[in-house]
């Protein structure tokens, strides 16, 4: 999967890693559900994105654990 821009932006890249310290949200965790997203986008069919989503959710939630 292709990163979002936003994320590799040097301008932006700062914003969003401050904005996920201030609301606690796992900045790995909203990358890969972006890329999840953006993967989708433009193709008009949502077919397996839920499944997707679940699994990334999944896989954050194993990696959480084991810290």
């Amino acid at each position: 999967m292709k990163t979002p821009p936003c994320f590799e932006d040097q301008q932006t890249k700062p914003i969003i890693r401050q904005i996920c310290e201030e609301h606690n949200i796992d900045l790995d965790l909203l990358k890969d559900l972006c890329e999840e997203v953006n993967s989708h986008a433009g193709s008009g069919r949502r077919f397996g994105l839920p499944e997707n989503i679940d699994a990334i959710l999944d896989r954050f939630v194993k990696r959480t654990k084991e810290v």
